[in-house]
């Protein structure tokens, strides 16, 4: 069973994340791209771990692709390879199965050998590039238009320039498909209190938490003994600072920093939510269970999560819960929230067949593809970014969870976690978050604490 929140223990700044399956997700359709023939020869690879010259009419040309797959992931990797074959016939993934806990060690080495697989998703990108057992990718990015069709926050995690990810050539790609993390919200709570649509900025979702609590509903779940208010106060950071801003502390950049007013403003919306009595007052003796037993327990109203707890509380509570998109700070701007892309794939710079390997890549970004996600629990990209639908309180859960991922996607505010930037980070925010529940931090010298504690990670990393 995977773990329940995707914060990992170790630097994302160069390890993909394997975001755990959620038990409901939407049908959807993402972006069909054209086949379309490209200059290169025939079906063999394109030599080097750089490509220049690729071909993209492969599809009916006999090869058998190898694909490095963990146990956790075998049944979707499989649905994916399966899918991939039955449209083109005479292209067969194979996958390889490693045991979870030892894929992140086997596959460095694997990419070095003679019998490196096609494809596969490494954990430690930053290595694979330095030790060039990655290929680069722009070259397929130019032929298939990955870049355009599929957002870019989604894409950035694949970047690599200068040892820094998060930008420059491409070296993981394929479509858009994950969980989304957002605000669950108890239906009969929710008519209790007066919440009939939506809330579309900050301030609105406040006036709900103030109706909630006059109405002796405690506005918000959480668990803070193991930290998971941070799931809260991840959203609140890529409101007030953008994703873009969060996801570059997260990978790295150079002259990133957390100790903004933004981070700042974001804080203390975090601590004026604590001071008004918005959670309950055990809040830091809750551990991630307890939780899960107070909301499909009717103990309060709102609950910030991700969609993979759906494969928790579906079995006592299933209809009884919907979910929507952390509003933006303000009414009209742009949505943001966490995610792991788990359709990015890499392949093998000791690949012999590049180009039938990246035009799996781009069976990845069709329907096909994000019917597999769909089966599997992922939200996935809709197929057309650019017009999301508005999120709303009607439909099923289900659908629910489709139409916030395809409005942070129209908006390309997809970002990651802050824990994710170090795991001294993950440590002290645990900390830091506990102390400002029990009034013993303000937010500016818990964000100066926390950018401390990063730059240190830095510099000894």
């Amino acid at each position: 069973m995977p773990e329940q929140h995707p914060i990992a223990p170790a630097r994302a700044a160069g390890r993909r994340l394997r975001a755990p399956l959620a038990a409901v997700a939407a049908a959807s359709a993402l972006v069909t791209l054209a086949a379309c023939g490209g200059p290169g020869s025939g079906s063999g690879s394109s030599a080097g771990a750089t490509p220049t010259a690729v071909n993209t009419a492969v599809g009916d040309t006999p090869v058998t692709l190898t694909l490095f797959s963990a146990a956790g992931l075998e049944a979707y990797e499989q649905g994916l390879a399966d899918a991939f074959h039955a449209k083109y016939p005479k292209i067969t993934v194979k996958l390889r199965v490693e045991a979870d806990n030892n894929y992140n060690t086997v596959l460095p080495r694997l990419l070095a050998s003679d019998s490196a697989p096609d494809i596969a998703a490494p954990s430690d990108l930053l290595g694979g590039v330095k030790d060039g057992l990655l290929t680069n990718l722009d070259a397929y990015d130019k032929a298939y238009g990955w870049s355009s069709k599929v957002p870019a926050s989604a894409l950035a995690p694949g970047r690599v320039s200068n040892g820094v990810i998060g930008s420059g050539s491409l070296y993981q790609a394929g479509g858009s498909a994950g969980p989304l993390v957002g605000v669950f919200y108890n239906k009969e709570l929710a008519a209790k209190v007066g919440m009939t649509a939506v809330p579309t900025s900050i301030g609105e979702l406040e006036a709900v938490l103030a109706k909630a609590k006059k109405s002796g509903v405690t506005p918000i779940v959480a668990s803070n003994q193991d930290g998971l208010i941070g799931h809260l106060y991840n959203l609140l950071l890529g409101d007030y600072m953008g994703a873009q801003a969060l996801s570059d502390i997260v990978n790295h950049k150079a002259g990133a920093t957390l100790d903004t007013p933004a981070a700042v403003k974001a804080t203390q919306t975090l601590q004026k939510w604590i001071k008004a009595g918005y959670f309950a007052s055990d809040v830091n003796a809750l551990n991630q269970e307890a939780s899960y037993g107070q909301f499909t327990g009717g103990k309060g109203l709102l609950f910030f999560q991700g969609s993979w707890i759906t494969q928790t509380i579906d079995k006592n509570f299933k209809g009884k819960y919907g979910v929507f998109p952390m509003p933006p700070a303000e009414k009209g701007g742009k949505y943001a929230g966490m995610t792991s892309n788990t359709l990015a794939y890499s392949i093998a710079a000791r690949s012999k067949h590049k180009d039938a390997a990246a035009l799996f890549l781009d069976f990845l970004t069709t329907p096909g593809a994000a019917k597999v996600a769909v089966a599997n629990g992922y939200a996935a990209v809709t197929s057309d970014t650019g017009k999301a639908p508005t999120p709303s309180l009607s439909g099923t859960a289900t659908e629910q969870i489709q139409t916030g991922y395809a409005a942070i996607a129209a908006d390309n505010g997809f970002d990651s976690w802050l824990q994710n930037s170090a795991p001294a980070v993950n440590t002290k925010l645990t900390q830091q978050l506990q102390l400002l529940v029990s009034g013993k931090v303000e937010p500016a010298a818990m964000v100066k604490t926390l950018q401390s504690t990063y730059a240190d990670a830095l510099k000894s990393s």
